[in-house]
């Protein structure tokens, strides 16, 4: 019964993953930490940092680790494929509306709307893990001093991270 129950919450998942998956962490962190309690708050901000470091879309890869450390390779598989089957049949179904309909001016204002409504999941993600990684003035800094320098100064992410792990190895309290 549990394999069923991940499926069908991580098909009801990626049925509101508008806008990626940095926008899909909130209900994630909703559906399995606070209603479901598969994995613990803690667990869920590894399951962030993992999949961000590992290859694929943030939201496939944390389907597949909590389907993994909640039901081994089985529920693994049935959350990632809850998680992409909606946006794999909502994409077909847009593709052809799309090809029918794309000169309408109606048409076009819902995909404006849909921006909006990613930007603003975006922003509920970033507040709740905000609230979560951030324990003290040197995380603040590392945080800032990345945003800077991967937004200002273009310098690569994956860089980023590995100077980060090393400045709080060396000057990071545990």
């Amino acid at each position: 019964m549990i394999y069923l129950q991940m499926l069908i919450t991580f098909i009801k998942i990626g049925l509101f993953s508008f806008g990626g998956g940095y926008a899909i962490l909130a209900m994630i962190q909703q559906e399995v930490v606070l209603k479901q309690a598969w994995i613990t708050e803690a667990e869920f901000i590894q399951v962030v940092a993992i999949s961000q470091m590992t290859p694929g879309p943030i939201a496939i890869n944390a389907a597949t680790f909590i389907g993994f450390q909640k039901g081994g390779i089985l529920g693994s598989l049935l959350c990632t494929f809850g998680v992409i089957l909606p946006s794999v049949i909502i994409m077909l179904l847009i593709t052809l509306t799309y090809l029918k309909l794309k000169r309408q001016a109606w048409f076009q204002n819902v995909f404006k709307r849909l921006r909006l409504l990613s930007l603003g999941l975006i922003a509920a993600a970033l507040i709740m893990i905000l609230g979560h990684a951030v324990k003290d003035l040197f995380s603040v800094t590392i945080f800032v001093l990345s945003f800077i320098a991967t937004w200002r100064f273009k310098l690569n992410p994956f860089t980023m991270l590995i100077v980060s792990a090393i400045a709080g190895i060396l000057f990071g309290s545990a």
